[in-house]
Protein backbone atom coordinates (compact mmCIF):
# COMPACT_ATOMS: atom_id res chain seq x y z
CA UNK A 1 0.00 0.00 0.00
CA UNK A 2 1.23 3.54 -0.76
CA UNK A 3 2.79 4.70 2.54
CA UNK A 4 1.25 8.18 2.26
CA UNK A 5 -2.14 6.65 1.62
CA UNK A 6 -1.71 4.32 4.60
CA UNK A 7 -0.71 7.17 6.94
CA UNK A 8 -3.70 9.24 5.81
CA UNK A 9 -6.08 6.31 6.24
CA UNK A 10 -4.88 5.58 9.79
CA UNK A 11 -5.21 9.28 10.62
CA UNK A 12 -8.81 9.31 9.39
CA UNK A 13 -9.62 6.10 11.28
CA UNK A 14 -8.13 7.45 14.51
CA UNK A 15 -10.12 10.71 14.26
CA UNK A 16 -13.32 8.78 13.53
CA UNK A 17 -12.80 6.70 16.68
CA UNK A 18 -12.10 9.85 18.72
CA UNK A 19 -15.32 11.39 17.42
CA UNK A 20 -17.26 8.32 18.58
CA UNK A 21 -15.89 8.77 22.10
CA UNK A 22 -16.77 12.47 22.18
CA UNK A 23 -20.25 11.79 20.75
CA UNK A 24 -20.92 9.26 23.51
CA UNK A 25 -19.72 11.75 26.12
CA UNK A 26 -22.03 14.45 24.79
CA UNK A 27 -24.97 12.02 24.62
CA UNK A 28 -24.52 11.38 28.37
CA UNK A 29 -24.16 15.00 29.47
CA UNK A 30 -27.38 14.67 31.51
CA UNK A 31 -26.81 11.09 32.71
CA UNK A 32 -26.55 10.97 36.50
CA UNK A 33 -22.96 10.36 37.71
CA UNK A 34 -21.72 9.56 34.20
CA UNK A 35 -17.93 9.47 33.87
CA UNK A 36 -16.53 10.62 30.56
CA UNK A 37 -13.99 8.78 28.41
CA UNK A 38 -10.80 10.28 27.04
CA UNK A 39 -9.04 8.74 24.05
CA UNK A 40 -5.29 8.80 23.60
CA UNK A 41 -3.17 8.23 20.50
CA UNK A 42 -0.06 6.19 19.81
CA UNK A 43 2.27 7.05 16.93
CA UNK A 44 3.57 3.99 15.12
CA UNK A 45 6.60 4.27 12.80
CA UNK A 46 7.11 1.27 10.53
CA UNK A 47 10.54 2.53 9.51
CA UNK A 48 11.81 3.25 13.02
CA UNK A 49 14.12 0.24 13.17
CA UNK A 50 15.49 0.69 9.66
CA UNK A 51 18.56 2.94 9.91
CA UNK A 52 18.99 3.13 6.14
CA UNK A 53 15.58 4.76 5.55
CA UNK A 54 15.67 8.43 4.56
CA UNK A 55 14.22 10.99 7.03
CA UNK A 56 11.40 11.89 4.63
CA UNK A 57 10.36 8.25 4.34
CA UNK A 58 10.36 7.95 8.12
CA UNK A 59 7.79 10.76 8.35
CA UNK A 60 5.68 9.31 5.54
CA UNK A 61 5.59 5.96 7.32
CA UNK A 62 4.31 7.47 10.58
CA UNK A 63 0.76 6.51 11.46
CA UNK A 64 -1.46 7.41 14.41
CA UNK A 65 -3.80 4.92 16.04
CA UNK A 66 -6.13 5.21 19.02
CA UNK A 67 -4.30 3.22 21.69
CA UNK A 68 -7.39 3.12 23.88
CA UNK A 69 -9.61 5.16 26.15
CA UNK A 70 -9.34 6.06 29.81
CA UNK A 71 -12.23 6.83 32.15
CA UNK A 72 -12.17 10.25 33.78
CA UNK A 73 -13.20 9.55 37.39
CA UNK A 74 -13.28 13.18 38.52
CA UNK A 75 -16.39 14.26 40.47
CA UNK A 76 -19.28 15.92 38.71
CA UNK A 77 -21.24 18.80 40.21
CA UNK A 78 -24.02 18.13 42.73
CA UNK A 79 -27.72 18.75 42.17
CA UNK A 80 -29.97 19.20 45.17
CA UNK A 81 -33.15 17.12 44.83
CA UNK A 82 -34.41 17.00 48.42
CA UNK A 83 -35.38 13.32 48.05
CA UNK A 84 -34.55 11.13 51.05
CA UNK A 85 -33.46 8.26 48.80
CA UNK A 86 -31.10 10.30 46.63
CA UNK A 87 -27.43 10.22 47.64
CA UNK A 88 -24.25 11.61 46.13
CA UNK A 89 -20.68 10.68 47.05
CA UNK A 90 -18.37 13.62 47.59
CA UNK A 91 -14.82 12.41 47.08
CA UNK A 92 -13.63 8.95 46.04
CA UNK A 93 -15.61 5.75 46.26
CA UNK A 94 -18.35 3.65 44.69
CA UNK A 95 -21.67 2.28 45.89
CA UNK A 96 -21.87 -1.52 45.67
CA UNK A 97 -24.95 -3.05 44.02
CA UNK A 98 -26.06 -6.59 43.24
CA UNK A 99 -26.69 -7.47 39.58
CA UNK A 100 -27.46 -10.80 37.88
CA UNK A 101 -23.79 -10.81 36.79
CA UNK A 102 -22.51 -10.27 40.35
CA UNK A 103 -21.51 -7.26 42.43
CA UNK A 104 -21.00 -4.07 40.42
CA UNK A 105 -20.20 -0.50 41.40
CA UNK A 106 -21.82 2.85 40.71
CA UNK A 107 -21.76 6.55 41.61
CA UNK A 108 -25.43 6.92 40.69
CA UNK A 109 -27.32 7.29 43.96
CA UNK A 110 -30.78 7.80 42.45
CA UNK A 111 -32.43 5.08 44.56
CA UNK A 112 -36.01 4.01 45.12
CA UNK A 113 -37.81 1.46 47.27
CA UNK A 114 -40.07 -1.27 45.91
CA UNK A 115 -43.20 -2.69 47.51
CA UNK A 116 -41.11 -5.21 49.48
CA UNK A 117 -38.98 -2.49 51.05
CA UNK A 118 -35.85 -3.25 49.01
CA UNK A 119 -33.60 -0.30 48.22
CA UNK A 120 -32.95 -0.38 44.46
CA UNK A 121 -30.94 1.57 41.90
CA UNK A 122 -32.66 3.37 39.02
CA UNK A 123 -31.96 0.22 36.96
CA UNK A 124 -33.67 -2.00 39.54
CA UNK A 125 -30.56 -3.55 41.13
CA UNK A 126 -30.49 -4.08 44.93
CA UNK A 127 -28.23 -1.66 46.81
CA UNK A 128 -25.80 -3.40 49.16
CA UNK A 129 -25.04 -2.57 52.78
CA UNK A 130 -22.96 -4.21 55.51
CA UNK A 131 -25.70 -6.83 55.95
CA UNK A 132 -26.23 -7.53 52.26
CA UNK A 133 -29.14 -6.20 50.18
CA UNK A 134 -30.64 -3.25 52.06
CA UNK A 135 -34.19 -3.71 53.34
CA UNK A 136 -36.03 -0.67 54.66
CA UNK A 137 -39.10 -0.59 56.92
CA UNK A 138 -41.66 2.14 56.43
CA UNK A 139 -40.76 5.50 57.86
CA UNK A 140 -38.60 8.56 57.34
CA UNK A 141 -35.19 7.61 55.97
CA UNK A 142 -32.10 9.44 57.19
CA UNK A 143 -28.62 8.79 55.75
CA UNK A 144 -25.56 10.19 57.53
CA UNK A 145 -22.37 11.51 55.95
CA UNK A 146 -20.75 8.15 56.73
CA UNK A 147 -23.54 6.24 54.97
CA UNK A 148 -25.38 5.08 58.11
CA UNK A 149 -29.07 4.50 57.35
CA UNK A 150 -31.76 5.20 59.93
CA UNK A 151 -35.49 4.82 59.59
CA UNK A 152 -37.09 6.85 62.31
CA UNK A 153 -34.99 6.38 65.48
CA UNK A 154 -33.65 2.95 64.44
CA UNK A 155 -30.37 2.16 62.65
CA UNK A 156 -31.10 -0.19 59.75
CA UNK A 157 -27.82 -0.67 57.85
CA UNK A 158 -24.87 1.17 56.33
CA UNK A 159 -24.23 1.73 52.63
CA UNK A 160 -21.40 -0.43 51.31
CA UNK A 161 -19.02 2.14 49.83
CA UNK A 162 -15.75 0.85 48.38
CA UNK A 163 -12.79 2.11 46.40
CA UNK A 164 -9.94 0.65 44.34
CA UNK A 165 -6.20 1.37 44.32
CA UNK A 166 -5.98 0.90 40.55
CA UNK A 167 -9.05 2.40 38.91
CA UNK A 168 -7.54 1.78 35.48
CA UNK A 169 -8.62 -1.82 35.99
CA UNK A 170 -12.29 -0.83 36.08
CA UNK A 171 -14.42 -0.84 32.95
CA UNK A 172 -17.87 0.47 32.22
CA UNK A 173 -20.99 -1.66 32.23
CA UNK A 174 -23.74 0.45 30.71
CA UNK A 175 -23.91 4.16 31.47
CA UNK A 176 -23.38 4.19 35.24
CA UNK A 177 -22.05 0.81 36.42
CA UNK A 178 -18.44 -0.33 36.67
CA UNK A 179 -16.92 -3.78 36.85
CA UNK A 180 -13.38 -5.12 37.28
CA UNK A 181 -11.57 -6.13 34.10
CA UNK A 182 -10.63 -9.77 33.55
CA UNK A 183 -8.29 -10.90 36.30
CA UNK A 184 -10.14 -9.03 39.02
CA UNK A 185 -9.19 -6.21 41.34
CA UNK A 186 -9.33 -6.00 45.12
CA UNK A 187 -11.88 -3.63 46.60
CA UNK A 188 -11.18 -1.71 49.79
CA UNK A 189 -13.12 0.56 52.11
CA UNK A 190 -13.46 4.08 50.73
CA UNK A 191 -11.63 6.80 52.66
CA UNK A 192 -12.15 10.54 52.88
CA UNK A 193 -15.52 10.52 51.15
CA UNK A 194 -18.80 12.03 52.38
CA UNK A 195 -22.36 10.94 51.63
CA UNK A 196 -24.73 13.79 50.80
CA UNK A 197 -28.38 12.84 51.23
CA UNK A 198 -30.86 14.65 49.01
CA UNK A 199 -28.30 15.28 46.26
CA UNK A 200 -27.32 13.59 43.00
CA UNK A 201 -23.95 13.77 41.30
CA UNK A 202 -24.19 15.07 37.75
CA UNK A 203 -22.19 13.95 34.72
CA UNK A 204 -18.60 15.20 34.76
CA UNK A 205 -18.82 16.09 31.06
CA UNK A 206 -18.02 19.68 30.12
CA UNK A 207 -20.11 20.21 26.95
CA UNK A 208 -18.18 23.31 25.85
CA UNK A 209 -14.83 21.53 26.09
CA UNK A 210 -16.20 18.47 24.30
CA UNK A 211 -17.65 20.59 21.48
CA UNK A 212 -14.34 22.45 21.11
CA UNK A 213 -12.47 19.16 20.83
CA UNK A 214 -15.03 17.85 18.36
CA UNK A 215 -14.64 20.89 16.09
CA UNK A 216 -10.85 20.56 16.22
CA UNK A 217 -10.99 16.88 15.26
CA UNK A 218 -13.48 17.62 12.47
CA UNK A 219 -11.04 20.18 11.02
CA UNK A 220 -8.25 17.60 11.19
CA UNK A 221 -10.55 15.06 9.55
CA UNK A 222 -11.32 17.49 6.74
CA UNK A 223 -7.61 18.17 6.15
CA UNK A 224 -6.87 14.45 6.01
CA UNK A 225 -9.71 13.94 3.53
CA UNK A 226 -8.19 16.60 1.27
CA UNK A 227 -4.81 14.88 1.56
CA UNK A 228 -6.38 11.55 0.67
CA UNK A 229 -8.09 13.11 -2.34
CA UNK A 230 -4.78 14.60 -3.50
CA UNK A 231 -2.95 11.29 -3.13
CA UNK A 232 -5.58 9.24 -4.96
CA UNK A 233 -6.71 11.68 -7.65
CA UNK A 234 -3.71 13.92 -8.29
CA UNK A 235 -0.48 12.12 -7.52
CA UNK A 236 -1.61 8.76 -8.87
CA UNK A 237 -3.01 10.42 -12.00
CA UNK A 238 0.31 12.16 -12.66
CA UNK A 239 2.21 8.96 -12.05
CA UNK A 240 0.10 7.15 -14.65
CA UNK A 241 -0.22 9.89 -17.27
CA UNK A 242 3.12 11.67 -16.99
CA UNK A 243 5.78 9.57 -15.29
CA UNK A 244 4.66 6.50 -17.16
CA UNK A 245 5.09 8.10 -20.60
CA UNK A 246 8.14 7.18 -22.69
Amino acid sequence: MDSGLYSTYTGLKARAEMLEVISNNLANTNTTAFKGDESFLRVFNRALSESTVAPLDRVINDSAVVQGTAINFSNGSFLKTGRDLDVALEGDGFLAVETPAGIRYTRNGNFHMNSKGQLLTSDGFPVLGDKGAIQLPRGTVSISQEGEIQVGPNRVDKLKIVDFKDRKRLEKMGSSLFQPVAGGIQEEAAKGMMVRQGFLEQSNINPVRQMTEMLSILRQFESLQKSLNMIMNVLNERAINQVGKI
